[in-house]
Formats: C-alpha cells, sequence, structure tokens
C-alpha cells in the first residue's frame, strides 16, 4: 500500500461518498460494506469478493454501489473485471483496489453516518 496515493484519492473518494447522501447523512450499512471488503479479499480473493460484492441479481443495491464507487476511483470498469478469467493474480491490480477501499474507508468518517 501506497500511503500518498491514498492520500490523493481520499478528496475523489468523498466525492464519490457524496453521491450516497441523504438528507446530509449516509447509511450506517455503507460504512460495513467498505469495513469487510478488504478482509474478505484477503480470505476469500479479489475475484470472488468483487463477484460477490457485483452481484447484478442480488437484492443489494448497496454492496454493488460501494464497489462500483472503489472501481471508479481507480479509473476500471468493474463488470468487466467480474467477465475476465485468469486476474486473480494480478497483484498491482488488487493493491490499488484495496487503496481505493482504504481511501473510502477514510473519507467515510468525514460524513454523519445514520441508522437505515
Amino acid at each position: 500500500m501506497n500511503k500518498n496515493t491514498i492520500d490523493k484519492l481520499i478528496p475523489d473518494a468523498i466525492k464519490e461518498l457524496k453521491t450516497l447522501e441523504k438528507s446530509g447523512k449516509i447509511e450506517k450499512v455503507y460504512n460495513g460494506y467498505l469495513a469487510s471488503f478488504g478482509p474478505t479479499v484477503i480470505t476469500s480473493g479479489l475475484k470472488k469478493t468483487v463477484t460477490i460484492y457485483a452481484d447484478k441479481a442480488s437484492s443489494n443495491v448497496k454492496r454493488r454501489r460501494v464497489t462500483q464507487i472503489m472501481f471508479d476511483l481507480i479509473g476500471e470498469d468493474m463488470d468487466s473485471y467480474v467477465a475476465q478469467k485468469g486476474n486473480e493474480k494480478d497483484y498491482a491490480f488488487k493493491q490499488r483496489l484495496l487503496e481505493a477501499n482504504i481511501a473510502c474507508k477514510l473519507a467515510i468518517r468525514t460524513f454523519v453516518l445514520r441508522e437505515e
């Protein structure tokens, strides 16, 4: 992880997270999804984690939205990544996505969180 990269991503993460605001607050559940993303990548792998979080068939649109924000921060297309085969070993990509995750986790702390 590169602290400078994370620092540069934070302002963009704040802008992206503002799209989740309703009445000046963000639902607390988004914080939970961001907090669990990194550990899930470590335990299950990047491809499996992104596939689960990006599931269009799931009724959990919020989890997909959080994942989309992280992909937007690094300038990648989430759906293309899910459709690709054999990119689990791309260490640089994994690091970039985890840096975006950390930037989002830090950025969400600048917002007031509310229960659903």
